[in-house]
């Protein structure tokens, strides 16, 4: 997914017209084609040109697709001189240009070095876009599973997921299997668990035996198991009581045909008088109406793919020729609709592409589905419904080699589009911890098509939307934090669609919007100015902005404290908008780092505000973060400094780095994994209850989670 943000350094201010809120380009990024190929693999696999196909260690990355990204600056302002302290400065010259702003950007000095520390970002909400993982839905805790994986990148997940209620969420057990793909799961009803065998680690093939209970994995010890296999077929087989393990491939790719059953915790090599073929990528589950496993398709020994049918029941595997049949294919999905009393099976490769069909099989006859809503053509895999969950579809790969994340159901022979409960993708919006509610509240934004007014909360890993009776109008480019000594969240100013820049003044606690009287002192309309709370002077404080309407740039200082305004503006910051500040509460001062200053340049200045006093601090650095704007700032109170993530760089563009301050010093934080440069106003703030900063990222068309 690619940032919906503003293209190039086009990073001027953006005011909205009557035709809307921007121009919206399509940027079309050229994939890179992918084949997937395990290390070690003899005999590499082909879709054919330009289409990826299993097994799943990329050759080569791929970049992400961008669909639309955000053209801002309907207006840029001209050059001029930084204006007298509390003095907003009128700019000449505005006129409306394309390509980049030559604004002659500072250069930034000591941006190098820093040290590595142990926290990480990672994704929450859903699963990264993977394929090649395990899912099962597990009867014991009645929900699905879905364990490991890899994405188009070549990252082997270890990572474990619930799916229950229409959202997902991610478990975090003291101990997991080792990262792995083309695993076999399935739920051993006789044992009561998941039982998750086998896969390759991204290095070698494994044939080590979990079972999942409880929300806990335990490593199994039999005395013997099938060997280093992946991309084997497991169901359990309700009619004998056993789970039938059958095929896989090494990780040379060489297929197996042997029949394994898994009982009380103990692996036994069945002797069958008739086997299939060896395969693997083969699609198997158990058909419950019909009282035997079925097993479709998959690549034989001369890596051919099958389109043959067979069942198993009593030790015995019988060939079934139905007709009319599902094409050959590899790694389709299967599961079993117990609402319907049928299997179901989608998609898989032909050879030369991946396809988006769906076929039913019951009482041994296969029926093709029409459906006029359904899955993209991809490789995947499904887990088995229950009498009230359906069948579940997520992720996997597609002709492009893209890794997808999406999530769908299937009942009565229609597909539906789970869509995750989460905010539509936004610019310019805002985050904050409200300590009265509990949550993190997000409130507004915009889509380049005009402003939102709504609000979620987030918390415990899932969004919720919030129907306040009364919200603030809808807007982009305001402040918010959360007042302490008054005990609310306190939002400030922003444009909406009207083109006029705001200056009410709304309050939320309870659950409800509150907009506080006007008063004759109150700060000028502007956008993007920078505020958060003083915890300890005990007031809310604002600096800077910029109002569209006039062309000013701000660089006056305001408290706001019992639901009043007061002027405190002093020597400080020169005029600037879109700058980072939060509160440090391990030094106890308030920090402002950067922004986009009158010469719309991002200079990487470091000034703190305490006792109403401001002070430079850029020059007494050792270190110090590239200038920017429309970062994100915020007070880690559980690792014990500030954290700064993201932002636009007037010089080499979107960033995404990520950075602490504390004692007066600037580090370097070198995580392992990190968001995709955010530069167009996401959301990021720290929630107390899951310790942990948690951002919203702005990527099209789906906005993506994460926590650090």
């Amino acid at each position: 997914m690619a940032n919906l943000s503003v293209k190039g350094s086009d990073r001027v201010p953006r005011r909205r017209t009557a035709v809307g809120a921007g121009v919206l380009v399509t940027v079309v990024v050229l994939l890179e084609l992918l084949s997937f190929v395990p290390s070690g693999s003899a005999t590499p696999l082909s879709r054919g040109p330009g289409d990826a196909v299993l097994p799943l260690a990329p050759a080569g990355g791929s970049s992400g697709v961008s669909t639309s990204q955000l053209l801002a600056a309907q207006r840029a302002l001209g050059d001029g001189q930084g204006p007298a302290n509390g003095v907003p400065w009128s700019c000449s010259g505005a006129s409306l240009r394309g390509g980049a702003v030559q604004c002659g950007a500072v250069t930034d000095a000591g941006v190098t070095g820093g040290s590595a520390t142990l926290p990480s970002w990672s994704h929450a909400v859903q699963p990264g876009g993977r394929q090649a993982f395990a899912m099962t839905y597990d009867a014991r805790d009645k929900y699905v599973l879905l364990f490991g994986g890899i994405n188009h990148v070549n990252k082997v997940f270890a990572d474990s997921w619930r799916y229950q209620g229409g959202l997902w969420s991610q478990l975090q057990p003291s101990t997991n299997p080792s990262k792995r793909y083309g695993a076999a799961m399935t739920f051993d009803a006789a044992d009561n668990y998941v039982l998750l065998y086998g896969g390759y680690s991204g290095t070698k093939g494994l044939n080590d035996t979990w079972k999942f209970a409880g929300g806990t994995w335990t490593q199994l010890t039999p005395t013997k198991n099938p060997g280093a296999l992946l991309y084997a077929g497991m169901t359990y087989d309700a009619k004998d009581s056993y789970v039938v393990f059958f095929g896989g491939a090494t990780a040379g790719l060489a297929a197996k045909g042997a029949t394994w059953e898994f009982k009380a915790g103990k692996w036994s090599q069945l002797t069958p008088t008739f086997n299939p073929a060896a395969r693997f990528l083969l699609s198997f589950d158990f058909d419950a109406h019909d009282g035997y496993a079925v097993l479709f398709g998959g690549i034989n020994a001369t890596f051919g793919l099958q389109g043959d049918t067979w069942n198993f029941s009593a030790g015995q595997w019988t060939q079934m020729r139905p007709s009319p049949a599902p094409s050959a294919r590899d790694n389709a999905a299967m599961a079993y609709n117990v609402k319907d009393g049928e299997i179901v099976l989608f998609g898989g490769g032909t050879g030369s592409s991946w396809v988006s069909d769906t076929w039913t099989f019951a009482a041994g006859a296969w029926t093709k589905i029409s459906s006029a809503l359904h899955p993209s053509s991809r490789g995947t895999e499904m887990a088995d419904g229950t009498t009230t969950l359906s069948v579940l579809l997520f992720g996997g790969v597609n002709n492009p080699g893209q890794t997808l994340n999406d999530t769908w159901s299937f009942h009565s022979g229609v597909w539906t589009h789970v869509l995750p409960r989460q905010p539509a993708v936004r610019i310019e919006t805002a985050m904050t911890y409200d300590e009265l509610d509990g949550y993190v509240l997000l409130f507004g934004g915009g889509t380049g098509a005009g402003v939102l007014g709504d609000s979620w909360e987030y918390g415990h890993g899932s969004w919720t939307p919030l129907h306040p009776s009364k919200s603030p109008p809808g807007r982009e480019g305001f402040s918010m934090t959360w007042d302490a000594a008054d005990g609310y969240v306190v939002l400030f100013g922003g444009i909406a669609t009207s083109n006029i820049d705001l200056n009410d003044t709304w309050t939320f606690a309870a659950g409800n919007w509150t907009q506080m009287a006007a008063t004759s002192i109150v700060p000028d309309a502007r956008t993007y100015p920078a505020m958060t709370y003083d915890g300890a002077d005990g007031y809310v404080v604002l600096f800077g902005g910029y109002n569209f309407s006039t062309s000013s740039f701000y660089s006056d200082t305001w408290t706001y404290s019992a639901g009043v305004w007061t002027n405190a503006t002093t020597a400080g910051p020169s005029a600037r908008m879109q700058s980072q500040m939060a509160y440090d509460s391990e030094d106890g001062y308030v920090v402002l780092f950067s922004g986009l200053t009158v010469a719309f340049a991002s200079f990487p200045d470091t000034w703190t505000y305490s006792a109403g006093v401001w002070t430079n601090l850029t020059g007494s650095l050792a270190l110090s973060p590239p200038g920017r704007d429309s970062g994100k700032m915020v007070d880690d109170t559980y690792d014990g400094y500030l954290v700064l993530f993201g932002g636009f760089n007037s010089s080499t563009g979107g960033l995404a780095d990520t950075w602490s301050f504390v004692n007066g010093a600037w580090s370097q934080l070198l995580p392992a994994v990190s968001p995709p440069a955010e530069s167009a106003g996401f959301g990021m703030a720290f929630d107390p209850t899951d310790n942990s900063v948690v951002l919203l990222g702005n990527t099209y068309p789906s906005p993506t989670t994460w926590s650090y």
